[in-house]
């Protein structure tokens, strides 16, 4: 941003949109349609509305729409990418288009902005992803200016392609200070596959003849950890009692929610 044209842009985004979520909206500015999951095919011209909308007492609003990079954060939220930061080989932005590109919304009027694009004959296997932005045109007095956004995901499953569903756990971490109470783990996890998926993650304490003393409530993702991004968790592992000093292995266990094993790692430590 230049800070010459003396506006600070501050961009107000839902990052995280639930998979069964079809209408969201963002202090006034809506959207039906809030995630567009497809399956396609080489060679296929598609087509999706998204209806955009805004309350009966707001301002009228210009709007903006464009396709973004899908980016994910650590705890899943979407993240826009900006064309010349998005270099993954599971982008579907480069052949994606959304009209109009500007709109002019009056207070409780829905317009529709449609996402079209052709898959290329080589798309390959896998998913493509991508985002369409939509956002207002920042607003305000002096140096700040105020726009709301909201992203919306698409999904694209390549068909008849191979779905490599695979994933790794780059790193797994013991709070400090150690406690006997309740053990707080940080796990790194990766999609190393070509396609999202939905995760579970289990986690177990053991004592030192291999015995589970304790178990952590399964932590179950809400929006799907796409190719080459990572997810960080947070488990906490809670004893009916202290166990008394000696050594004790933690276990961890990823899976996708339908139940294929993506990944398992263990971290030994002394209480």
């Amino acid at each position: 941003m230049n800070k010459k044209d003396g506006l600070v842009l501050i961009l107000i985004s839902l990052l995280t949109l639930f998979a069964f979520s079809a209408t969201t909206a963002l202090g006034g500015l809506g959207v039906t349609g809030a995630i567009i999951e497809m399956e396609v095919n080489s060679g296929e011209h598609i087509s999706q509305n998204i209806m955009v909308h805004s309350g009966p007492d707001d301002a009228p609003m210009e709007i903006l729409a464009t396709v973004m990079g899908y980016g994910q954060s650590p705890s899943g939220g979407s993240t826009e990418i900006l064309p010349e930061n998005d270099l993954s080989p599971y982008t579907a932005r480069p052949f994606l288009k959304v009209t109009p590109a500007t709109l002019q919304l009056d207070p409780g009027q829905e317009k529709t902005v449609t996402l079209d694009g052709d898959i290329p004959q080589d798309v390959g296997a896998g998913g493509r992803y991508a985002i369409v932005n939509i956002h207002t045109k920042p607003t305000g007095n002096g140096t700040v200016g105020i726009s709301l956004a909201i992203n919306v995901p698409v999904r694209l499953t390549i068909a008849n392609t191979e779905q490599i569903k695979t994933g790794t756990v780059k790193s797994i971490k013991l709070g400090d200070p150690v406690s006997g109470v309740q053990q707080n783990v940080t796990l790194e996890f990766e999609n190393t596959g070509n396609h999202h998926y939905l995760t579970q993650v289990d986690a177990s304490l053991k004592d030192r003849n291999g015995s589970v003393i304790a178990k952590a409530s399964p932590l179950i993702s809400y929006s799907p950890v796409l190719p080459a991004s990572a997810r960080t968790f947070e488990i906490s592992i809670r004893p009916d009692k202290t166990p008394p000093a000696g050594d004790y292995e933690i276990n961890t266990t990823v899976s996708t929610d339908d139940g294929i094993v993506l990944a398992e790692k263990s971290l030994n430590f002394k209480i």
